[in-house]
């Protein structure tokens, strides 16, 4: 039997397509085959997430009984906490915190709101990414207020920037 130079082009042809075959479909199933297999285990081991659950609860309970023996005040650790995302920011940005001022705090309709007053000293671009990381941060509070004021330094001949920013948080009571 003689293969031809049809025949030859037929086979090669053939060959060609199975293994165009194999990298676009064949491949790919057995890939998502596997990354199936290994999420149905996942799903598997994780089928005792109740029990896991109530003693996550529990243990939130004794710890809570834990903290309120010491009278930890919320407020004053809040403060700290901003202060020190602050300083972190602002170190990482090139900027000066100038003035932190006492935070202001409103009882209203059941809420407490805290007020806190800081500003801010450095290059435009710098105060944006810093005050980009404390919105980005939903733990930190919310800008309620922002003010940019540019002052002439005539000691050293140069601009420079200011930020006065006012964060809330709410508290129910």
């Amino acid at each position: 039997m003689r293969l031809n130079k049809k025949n030859k082009l037929l086979v090669l042809g053939f060959v060609l397509i199975l293994y165009i075959c194999y990298s676009f479909a064949i491949s790919n199933t057995i890939i998502y085959y596997k990354e199936y297999k290994e999420k149905e285990q996942q799903i598997a081991n994780d089928s005792n997430m109740p029990n896991l659950v109530s003693q996550l609860v529990q243990k939130e309970k004794q710890l809570d009984q834990v903290l309120s023996q010491y009278e930890i005040n919320v407020s004053d650790s809040f403060q700290n906490d901003l202060l020190k995302q602050l300083s972190s920011y602002s170190t990482n940005y090139h900027l000066k915190i100038t003035d932190f001022q006492e935070p202001h705090i409103i009882n209203q309709k059941g809420f407490i709101t805290t007020s806190y007053v800081f500003t801010l000293e450095g290059s435009f671009n710098g105060c944006l990414a810093l005050l980009n990381q404390i919105e980005n941060n939903p733990k930190l509070g919310a800008i309620k207020h922002l003010n940019f004021t540019k002052k002439k330094n005539y000691k050293t001949n140069t601009d420079q920037l200011f930020v006065e920013v006012i964060m809330q948080t709410n508290k129910g009571v």
